[in-house]
C-alpha cells in the first residue's frame, strides 16, 4: 500500500488542478422580496423577483438565482453569504426591510458584494440608513429632495456602460422616482435611464414626495433627471445600482425595461454583461398572475404624511383599498390600460385641470396646458374631464396667443370637431402669423387627420411653410402623398428635397414609391443623405442596398464618432449650458450656417435640420465630404485677370455666376471666368470639434439640441 504524504497529497492536488480544465463558478444572486403593500399588480415584490430569477435561469448565463421563500430580511442571514450580488424589491422609507439589519448587511457589502434596489427600495430614511446607501449604491430617494409622480418619460440615449447592452429606446408609464441624492460631483455613478420630466409631474403642492423649490427649479432649467444609476465603489469594493421604476407590476412586460434590471443584476455581480444584454421572452399575461400577494388580508398603511393631492399620486388612485379576495383574477387587460400613460389616470388629469382651473396667471396656464397635451400625446377622441367645455371657452378668450393655442391642441385631443375645423381655418388661413400656422399644423398631424392631405399640398406653394408641410407628409398614410412629394420633388430647393427624401423613408409604403422614383431617376441618387441611405438599406433590404447602399466612412473618422457620443453621455449633456453653446455656435458656425435667422448662407439653414439627433450631426461634422448636395460642393472659379474664388454656387444663368464666400455674395460675370473646377470636398472643414475643449463640444450639442432661441451667456 502506497503512503501518501501531506507534502505529497498537496502537490499532487495542485498539479492535477493545473492540468485539468478551468470551470468557473456560477455567480450567486440572492433576490429578498419585501412584504405585501400597495393595491392589486402594484409593487409585487416578490412576484417581480421570480420573474427576473426566471429570466436569468432561462438566459443560461451560469447564473444561481435563489429567491428566498420568505418575504423580508432572511432569519439566517447566513444565505446571504457567498452571493456576488443581493437584489432588494421591498417598502421604503421607515419601512425599508433592511433598517434593523443595517450593520450585518453593510458587513456584506463590504466584502464587495453586489446590490440592486428596486423602486421604493431605493428610499432611505434619514441619517445612517442614507449614508449607507449612498455607500452602497451611489444615490437614494429622499422624501424631502425626490418627487414620485406617475410619468412617462422617453429614455433614447445611454452611457457606453454594460448595463445599457442592447437597450433600445423606449417609453414607459410607471411611478418613477427622480430628483435623487448622490454622491458629490456624481464620483462613480454613471446615469443609465434619464429624461426630462415635464411641467405635469409637478403640479402637486410643495411636501414630501409631491414637490419642493429644488427639483422646481432643476427640471424648469432643463436638468435631465436620473431614475437607474450604477456605481462602482471607491477602491473596488463593489458595485450599485438603484432604478426607481416598477411600481406597475405589468411594467415587467417591457422587454428594454426588463432588459436593464437583468443587466444591472449582471455588472453588479460582476459577471460580464452579452453585447446584446440579458435576452428574455416576454411574459405572459398568465406568468404575470403568478406568485401575486394575497393581499386581501393586508392592513392599509398609513405612509409618512404628505400632501392631499400627493396621496392621490402616491397611490395612483385616490379611492385605493385592500386588495379583495379572488386577486389572482385580477383583469391584466384593464390593468394594462391604466398604465398605459401617465395621462390616463385620471387622478392625474383631474389634478392638472383642477390647477388650470384656479391660475389665471398665463404663464402657469401655458405650462399646464403644455403638459396635458405632451401627456395625452398620441391619443385621439379622449374624454374631457368635466367642465372642460366651459373651462375651455374661456381659455380661448385669453390674451396670450399661446395659451389659446394650446387650449385648441388640447379640446382636438377630446375629439372637439369645432376646435378642429377652427385649426383648419387657422392653417388655412395666409394672412394668419406663421408661428400660429406652424403649431397649429403641428397639433392637426399628432392627430392624424387623413383630411390634411389636400392642405399639405397647398402649402407646398407656401415658402415659409414649405418644409413643415413636406415633413407632415410622412404622417399621412396614403400613396398620394408619396406621389405629390415625388412629382414636385424637381421644384424643390435642395434644402425642401432632403426634407422630401427623409418623410419618403418615414413610411415603407413611401419608402417603395422613393426606391421606384430613384430607379426611374425621377430622384438622383445624391439627393438621397448618408443617413437616410442606411435608414433606407435598413428597411428595403438588399432592394435598396445593392443598387444605392453607402460606403462607411474611414476607421479613424468612426473612431472620432464613437470617441465624441461616448463623451455626450446624459449626464454630461444635462450639465451643459446651451447659452454657452450658442457663443461656441457663434464663434465656429454662423459665418456659414444659419439658425434661427441668424448666421451666414454658405452651407444649409440649420433650423429645421435633423440636428437634435447625435448620429446625424456627429456624421455631417466628423465627415463632412461624405455626403454633400451638389448646391453645397466647393467650388473654385479662377478668373482672367487671375484672381482665384471659392465657395458655393448658389445662382446662375448664362451671364452670370453667383458665388456665396464666406462674409459675402460675388457676382462673376461668365465672360471672365477662365476655368472652373467642383471639388469632391465639402466647403464645411473637418477637425472642427477636434479644435474645441470637451466642455465646448458639450455646450455646442446641446444648443443643437434646442427648439427655440436662447440667450447668450
Amino acid at each position: 500500500m502506497l503512503f501518501v504524504t501531506p507534502l505529497f497529497r498537496t502537490s499532487l492536488l495542485a498539479l492535477l488542478a493545473l492540468s485539468l480544465p478551468h470551470f468557473s463558478q456560477a455567480a450567486r444572486v440572492v433576490f429578498i422580496s419585501g412584504k405585501p403593500s400597495h393595491g392589486p399588480m402594484q409593487h409585487e415584490h416578490r412576484a417581480g423577483n421570480l420573474l427576473l430569477a426566471k429570466a436569468l435561469r432561462r438566459a443560461d448565463l451560469g447564473i444561481e438565482a435563489v429567491v428566498l421563500p420568505k418575504d423580508g430580511y432572511p432569519e439566517d442571514p447566513s444565505v446571504l453569504e457567498g452571493a456576488d450580488s443581493i437584489v432588494v424589491f421591498c417598502t421604503g422609507y421607515d419601512g425599508h426591510l433592511l433598517n434593523p439589519n443595517l450593520e450585518a448587511f453593510d458587513a456584506i457589502m463590504k466584502k464587495g458584494t453586489g446590490v440592486v434596489m428596486i423602486h421604493w427600495a431605493t428610499e432611505a430614511s434619514m441619517g445612517m440608513p442614507a449614508k449607507k446607501f449612498l455607500e452602497w449604491m451611489g444615490g437614494y430617494c429622499d422624501p424631502s429632495w425626490s418627487v414620485n409622480p406617475h410619468w412617462t418619460p422617453y429614455f433614447q440615449s445611454f452611457p457606453d456602460h454594460p448595463i445599457a447592452n442592447g437597450v433600445q429606446p423606449f417609453r414607459l408609464n410607471d411611478e418613477w422616482y427622480y430628483h435623487m441624492r448622490f454622491v458629490p460631483d456624481l464620483k462613480g455613478v454613471t446615469p443609465i435611464l434619464s429624461d426630462l420630466p415635464g411641467p405635469e409631474t409637478l403640479v402637486r403642492e410643495d411636501g414630501p414626495r409631491s414637490g419642493n423649490p429644488h427639483v422646481r427649479k432643476a427640471v424648469a432649467n432643463g436638468e435631465s433627471q436620473h431614475v437607474a444609476w450604477a456605481y462602482e465603489r471607491p477602491g473596488g469594493r463593489g458595485r450599485g445600482f438603484g432604478f426607481t421604476g416598477a411600481h406597475n407590476h405589468l411594467s415587467w412586460r417591457d422587454d428594454n425595461f426588463r432588459k436593464v434590471v437583468l443587466n444591472a443584476i449582471l455588472w453588479t455581480a460582476h459577471v460580464e454583461v452579452p453585447e446584446g444584454g440579458v435576452n428574455s421572452a416576454t411574459p405572459s399575461d398568465e406568468e404575470l398572475k403568478q406568485n401575486l400577494d394575497d393581499k386581501s388580508a393586508m392592513k392599509k398603511k398609513t405612509p409618512p404624511p404628505k400632501q392631499p393631492a400627493a396621496a392621490v399620486i402616491d397611490r395612483g388612485d385616490p379611492r385605493w383599498k385592500t386588495q379583495p379576495k379572488g386577486f389572482i383574477e385580477v383583469d391584466l387587460e384593464q390593468q394594462r390600460m391604466k398604465g398605459v400613460r401617465g395621462m390616463d389616470a385620471k387622478a392625474s388629469l383631474k389634478l392638472l385641470f383642477d390647477a388650470l382651473q384656479k391660475t389665471e396667471d398665463t404663464q402657469m396656464q401655458t405650462a399646464l396646458l403644455k403638459g396635458i397635451s405632451l401627456g395625452l400625446d398620441g391619443q385621439r377622441n379622449f374624454v374631457p374631464p368635466e367642465g372642460w367645455p366651459e373651462l375651455s371657452a374661456r381659455l380661448d378668450q385669453s390674451a396670450d396667443s399661446e395659451v389659446r393655442s394650446f387650449s385648441m391642441q388640447v379640446s382636438q385631443i377630446f375629439g372637439d370637431e369645432s376646435a378642429i375645423q377652427r385649426a383648419f381655418a387657422v392653417l388655412k388661413d395666409s394672412g394668419a402669423k406663421i408661428d400660429d400656422r406652424r403649431i397649429t399644423l403641428a397639433s392637426l398631424v399628432s392627430q392624424q387627420r387623413q383630411d390634411l392631405l389636400p392642405v399639405l399640398k397647398a402649402m407646398l406653394d407656401e415658402e415659409a411653410l414649405r418644409l413643415d408641410a413636406i415633413r407632415a407628409f410622412r404622417v399621412v398614410e396614403s400613396p398620394r402623398a408619396a406621389a405629390i412629394l415625388i412629382d414636385r420633388f424637381s421644384s424643390f430647393d435642395p434644402e425642401a428635397q432632403r426634407a422630401a427624401v427623409e418623410a419618403l423613408a418615414g413610411r415603407k409604403s413611401h419608402a417603395e414609391a422613393l426606391l421606384a422614383a430613384l430607379e426611374k431617376k425621377r430622384i438622383p441618387r445624391e439627393a438621397v443623405p448618408v443617413h437616410t441611405a442606411r435608414t433606407l438599406s435598413d428597411m428595403l433590404g438588399e432592394a435598396f442596398s445593392k443598387k444605392f447602399g453607402v460606403t462607411e466612412p474611414s476607421d479613424d473618422k468612426l473612431a472620432l464618432i464613437e470617441r465624441y457620443k461616448k463623451l455626450a453621455t446624459p449626464a454630461a449633456m444635462a450639465q451643459a449650458d446651451a447659452s454657452q453653446g450658442r457663443a461656441v455656435y457663434q464663434r465656429v458656425c454662423a459665418s456659414c450656417h444659419k439658425m434661427y435667422d441668424e448666421g451666414g448662407i454658405i452651407g444649409p439653414d440649420l433650423t429645421g435640420s435633423n440636428r437634435a439627433d447625435l448620429d446625424y450631426l456627429l456624421l455631417n461634422i466628423i465627415d463632412p465630404s461624405g455626403d454633400i448636395p451638389d448646391s453645397y460642393r466647393m467650388v473654385t472659379i479662377q478668373t482672367k485677370d487671375g484672381q482665384v474664388l471659392v465657395g458655393a454656387v448658389v445662382q446662375e444663368d448664362p451671364q452670370k455666376i453667383v458665388l456665396n464666400m464666406i462674409g459675402t455674395k460675388t457676382v462673376i460675370g461668365k465672360a471672365d471666368v477662365k476655368s472652373r473646377t467642383v471639388s469632391d470636398f465639402s466647403m464645411m472643414p473637418e477637425g472642427l470639434l477636434q479644435m474645441m475643449t470637451e466642455e465646448e463640444v458639450l455646450h455646442l450639442f446641446k444648443y443643437f439640441q434646442t427648439q427655440k432661441q436662447v440667450s447668450l451667456p
